[in-house]
């Protein structure tokens, strides 16, 4: 918007220039051509007296003449002159010499220094040197008019010579007279007239002018004059043979459109600065809080719910910024009371999943005592005994929920041990070697076992022979898997469909020993630990667990 307005400034700027200038183009020509007019008027009516009777009578009829009639030609000759002097302000004085009264009709009473007819014929000689209609003769402007014309030439005595003086103080009032504030000069090849303003630079606008006042009779001329831009308006008369040169800085005509141009700009600074507090203003208003929200934001996106001290603004966003940090307040409390909550359901639900495991373990191995004691199997009874101990030792010690993988294996070794001499030789047992890497890592107590429990008992419990179950451990990038396969009679689809529910959640029903574990791997390691059922690669069950691992950390 503004370079726009600057570029219209600028448009109307250059086109009331070019009008101001046209204006005064105009009206110097209109002056100009009054004035050449006007002299046009006063040599005409000069040429005119050749044919005046009395001036005729005066100059070929003297000798006939009485005296009466004789001055009273002079008197009509002297008001006739006198009436074209005051016809025009151009006019200071007429002098007619004749030679036949050998002296002068004036419209003047002074004492000339010089004899009249001197000074006639000098003046009469001067016109006819140069050739124009204004004679510059002493420091004064004439017209003259010398009867016969050819008179001077051949050396002979006109009958009369009439010089008309033009008045100097009355053509410099007419340069001052020009409507426009400026220099103007009216001049020929010998002579200048000028109304005295801007003479400083006057010699150098006719020196720049000089070859255009040669080309042309008019024209219209921007200069440069001491870094200051001038326009030069020139004219030349074709009659009068002189020339007009009017010029004035260009100040004169932009002036005061350049006063508008500095308010233009005053309007744009003042423009500017209140442009920049109101983005300031707005700064502080508006996006200085709307970032410290932002902030708040984040800061409670990643977990931290500590509140800041109540704001005092006044406005809308101290309203927004109390309201959050109550909101906030209120959101900690709720979830600490949440948290707390859940963490205590979570160990009442462990303690409880530990006590349905517990038991399915417990029975089957009394019975297994019970039998080789009754059959008097001492040292296997002992085996029991002692593995026995061991995994009683195992899931009841201080109460721990977390222990090494190495001591999860061993508690499941002592399992499959108890297992191999329930089950006799009818199974064979592949438990794959923990690798070194694996055996600090740090997981959930007894969830490895039932694994191992629930294959003996819905896998290969009515297996006469040929049984077979496979304990293995892999990792990958972000994950542990313990696998624990067998070649049982597996689960038929509508089983495995009914189990993954469970697994997924989808379906209530009862509560096995696989659902606890997977149940218990979820609330400790969320949605990156659990368990998977599958159909095993010898047609049986495979069972497999998960928790995260990173790097093998």
């Amino acid at each position: 918007m503004f370079t726009l307005s600057l570029v219209l400034n600028e448009l109307g700027k250059q086109e009331v220039k070019s009008q101001i200038s046209n204006s005064i183009t105009t009206n110097i020509h209109y002056y100009f051509l009054s004035l050449e007019k006007e002299l046009e008027r006063i040599i005409q009516t000069q040429q005119e007296f050749i044919n005046d009777e009395d001036l005729m009578q005066l100059s070929n009829a003297i000798s006939i003449m009485s005296d009466y009639q004789r001055v009273k030609a002079m008197n009509d000759l002297k008001l006739k002159i006198t009436t074209l002097k005051d016809s025009s302000i151009y006019i200071k004085d007429i002098t007619i010499y004749i030679d036949s009264i050998n002296g002068a009709v004036s419209t003047s009473s002074a004492e000339e220094t010089l004899s009249t007819r001197e000074k006639a014929e000098e003046i009469a000689i001067a016109t006819n040197k140069s050739k124009v209609p204004i004679t510059f003769w002493q420091d004064r402007f004439y017209l003259n008019l010398t009867y016969p014309n050819n008179a001077m030439n051949n050396a002979k005595a006109p009958q009369f010579i009439q010089n008309i003086e033009l008045s100097t103080d009355a053509l410099t009032n007419a340069l001052n007279a020009f409507p426009q504030e400026g220099g103007a000069i009216l001049f020929s090849d010998n002579w200048m007239i000028s109304n005295h303003k801007y003479p400083d630079h006057l010699t150098q606008i006719q020196q720049k002018l000089k070859n255009a006042m040669q080309e042309s009779t008019a024209f219209t001329k921007q200069i440069d004059v001491d870094k200051e831009k001038y326009m030069a308006v020139y004219e030349k008369s074709s009659f009068l043979e002189v020339s007009l040169l009017f010029f004035f800085p260009e100040n004169v005509i932009v002036g005061q459109l350049k006063t508008y141009g500095i308010w233009f700009w005053l309007i744009v600074g003042s423009s500017f600065i209140i442009v920049t507090l109101f983005s300031y203003g707005i700064y502080l208003l508006i996006h200085r809080p709307l970032q410290l929200l932002i902030r708040r934001f984040r800061n409670v996106e990643g977990g931290n719910f500590q509140t800041t001290t109540p704001t005092t603004r006044q406005d809308e966003f101290g309203n927004i910024f109390n309201q959050f940090d109550r909101t906030v307040q209120n959101l900690r409390t709720l979830i600490d009371e949440l948290y707390v909550q859940k963490i205590r359901l979570q160990q009442s639900e462990l303690k409880q999943l530990q006590m349905q495991i517990t038991p399915h373990f417990l029975y089957n191995s009394f019975f297994i005592l019970h039998r080789l004691i009754k059959n008097d199997e001492n040292e296997t009874a002992e085996l029991v005994s002692k593995n026995l101990g061991d995994y009683f030792h195992y899931i009841t010690r201080n109460g721990l929920e977390e222990v090494s993988l190495e001591d999860e294996v061993n508690h499941a070794r002592s399992y499959v041990e108890i297992q191999n001499i329930r089950f006799s030789n009818r199974i064979s047992v592949n438990f794959e070697p923990l690798p070194e890497a694996y055996r600090g890592v740090m997981i959930p107590r007894l969830i490895l076992q039932p694994l191992v429990e629930n294959a003996y008992e819905h896998g290969l419990g009515d297996m006469v022979a040929g049984g077979s179950l496979a304990i293995t451990f892999e990792a990958t990038e972000d994950r542990l898997y313990f696998s624990v396969e067998d070649n049982g009679l597996g689960m038929t689809e509508e089983q495995m469909s009914s189990m993954i529910r469970k697994i997924a959640f989808e379906e209530e029903g009862e509560t096995t020993g696989l659902i606890n574990i997977h149940r218990r791997l979820k609330l400790k390691y969320g949605e990156h630990g659990g368990l998977e059922v599958m159909t095993g690669t010898n047609g049986g069950l495979r069972v497999r667990i998960y928790i995260p691992h990173d790097k093998g950390e």
